[in-house]
């Protein structure tokens, strides 16, 4: 079906792609994989078609440090944000449980590469007004020189030392190649099964974030 991004989460993409001009995309996404399709999430489109949901990479050395933006989002309580997680917490806009309280998180992937924003599914959620992001501070030099970027995404015909780290995280004959319906790939697609992933035997960002 045909999709669009709620308009205040467009406003606020553009806006921290305008501050933050060098920062890592790679984690950045709106609409859901297939995992998502088959639950309840802001990240698949909802019955007028409009997706409600962002998700922003943390990357400090980039200069943007998510966990910043979160706790500031938080913070200010913008009408028109439904919740926000990040870096394994939980915290509510205005309308939800406990607002501006960070409260735990305990989903599979624990968002401490990406941080999620997701806006009210009412008409505020197309208000394209700026949003307040301007008092988010420069990463600290601990911050930037504790961040460990995840590992490249693989797919079947890739190889090296990565290689060799997922397959001694799943367990598998270590090898250093990820060959095509190998035992590497068998491993991985059970493994995102059980974690609740999309089973597509790529090792990328939401996968790397569950193995470590």
């Amino acid at each position: 079906m045909s999709w669009r991004l709620a308009r205040a989460l467009e406003r606020l993409r553009t806006q921290v792609n305008e501050k933050w001009p060098n920062r890592s995309k790679d984690s950045d996404g709106s609409i859901g994989d297939e995992h998502h399709s088959a639950r309840t999430s802001d990240h698949n489109p909802d019955d007028g078609g409009v997706v409600r949901a962002i998700d922003i990479t943390h990357d400090p050395k980039g200069g943007f440090d998510s966990y910043a933006f979160a706790d500031l989002l938080l913070k200010n309580q913008d009408k028109r944000l439904k919740y926000v997680i990040s870096n394994r917490r939980i915290g509510s806009g205005p309308g939800g449980p406990q607002p501006g309280v960070w409260r735990k998180y305990t989903g599979t992937n624990p968002h401490d590469h990406h941080c999620h924003i997701s806006a009210v599914a009412t008409a505020m959620g197309d208000n394209t007004d700026p949003w307040d992001i301007g008092a988010v501070k420069a990463p600290s030099p601990e911050v930037v020189n504790s961040f460990v970027p995840p590992p490249a995404t693989l797919a079947p015909g890739a190889s090296g030392p990565e290689v060799e780290r997922l397959q001694k995280l799943l367990g598998c004959t270590v090898t250093g190649i990820y060959e095509p319906k190998s035992e590497t790939e068998y491993a991985l697609r059970l493994f995102q099964v059980r974690h609740k992933l999309d089973p597509d035997g790529r090792a990328g960002p939401q996968t790397w974030g569950v193995l470590k």
